[in-house]
Parts: structure tokens; C-alpha cells; sequence
């Protein structure tokens, strides 16, 4: 390979097919973090239909400890329920979704 060619290769396709890759990636997240989010509002649903009216959730205004008092409400109600496995699975594929964006978009890379 001569030198014009080397640096096409580098510049040209492997950095293609890497934005083409960290397209994707970001793509799953989006798609797996809109999933995420049906799964909360499918969780509160089933929570709130076996609560009282005054302990219900709200489908908006998230903090970190409504999330939790809804997962221990939601374990508590249905112990055998396969929705917060779902949200865990669908949050570790929008983690490694992001490293992989993060490598394809040069974010780890050395400088």
C-alpha cells in the first residue's frame, strides 16, 4: 500500500463504517431508553391498580427516590413480575450501546 491509499483506508472506510456503527449504537439506545419508558409507565399502572388512591404514582415528575419506592412497591406486589428484569436488561444494553458510541465517535480515544 502506498501512503495516499493507507491514509484513504484509515480515513476513508474505517472511519465510515465506524460512524455507521456508532449510528446504530446511538439508535439502540434511543429505541431500548423509549422502551425503558414504557415499561416504567406499564409497572406504575400495575402498581397503582392494587394501591390506594392516595399512594398512587403520578406518570410524571421522576426522581431517584420515587423510582425506588416504585420498584420496591412493584417487587412487593408482584414478586414473580418480569418487568423490572426487562428495564434492568434493556439499561445494561443502553450502557454498552453508549461505550460502543463512544469509541466509534472517538470519545475514548487517545489524544
Amino acid at each position: 500500500m502506498t501512503a495516499n491509499t493507507d491514509l484513504e483506508y484509515h480515513f476513508g472506510i474505517a472511519m465510515t463504517s465506524r460512524i455507521v456503527v456508532g449510528i446504530v449504537a446511538l439508535a439502540c439506545v434511543a429505541a431500548c431508553g423509549l422502551m425503558s419508558t414504557f415499561l416504567t409507565f406499564e409497572m406504575v399502572d400495575k402498581v397503582n391498580e392494587k394501591l390506594p388512591e392516595v399512594e398512587t404514582f403520578g406518570q410524571f415528575g421522576w426522581y431517584l427516590t420515587k423510582r425506588l419506592r416504585l420498584n420496591r412497591g412493584y417487587r412487593r406486589l408482584y414478586p414473580d413480575g418480569q418487568l423490572l428484569l426487562r428495564k434492568r436488561i434493556l439499561m445494561a444494553f443502553i450502557f454498552v450501546s453508549l461505550i460502543v458510541v463512544a469509541w466509534s465517535f472517538g470519545i475514548l480515544a487517545k489524544q
